[in-house]
């Protein structure tokens, strides 16, 4: 039960920092449902992986991968890894408007409190969409970065304009 409380505690942090703190605080207080194939907790080398049609959803967030692994050092969160074809995931924000993005291979790692998405990475959030090969959030410095890569080498961002009061 510690390992699934620290799964959830993972995926939540995983997401709401993918998120850039724009998730609905409520999903917190939420149960934490978790869905695959196949389980398997490694006790003596503190990874925990699930595989196979991986579903995790709490609240309005929900993450869909084909992999997930959580290592753990010392008992800590220590990285979070997720692969798909691609990993998707989405949450509301406090508004209510939908939150998503994808990449092949997301990257959690606890101890520096970076978020990588690579592989075709994409972040729509209300009013601005990112596309990049790879795209780094620093929660500790709150910065984004994207690196160009694929079959363009660039990356793409589009900005909604103001909403009209007419």
């Amino acid at each position: 039960m510690k390992t699934l409380k620290r799964l959830g505690f993972a995926l939540v942090l995983l997401l709401m920092v993918h998120s850039l703190g724009l998730a609905r605080q409520s999903d917190l207080s939420k149960p934490i449902d978790v869905r695959a194939d196949s389980s398997e907790f490694d006790e003596k080398a503190g990874v925990q992986t699930l595989s196979g049609n991986v579903e995790i959803t709490q609240g309005s967030m929900k993450i869909s991968a084909e992999f997930i692994s959580i290592s753990l050092e010392n008992n800590a969160l220590s990285v979070i890894e997720g692969r798909g074809n691609p990993i998707n995931f989405e949450q509301e924000n406090e508004a209510g408007e939908l939150m998503r993005g994808e990449a092949q291979t997301v990257i959690y790692d606890a101890r520096n409190g970076t978020l990588i998405l690579k592989g075709s990475a994409k972040l729509s959030q209300p009013q601005q969409d990112l596309t990049s090969e790879q795209i780094t959030f620093n929660a500790e410095t709150q910065k984004v970065s994207a690196q160009g890569g694929g079959s363009s080498g660039r990356v793409s961002i589009q900005i909604q304009p103001p909403k009209s009061d007419r």
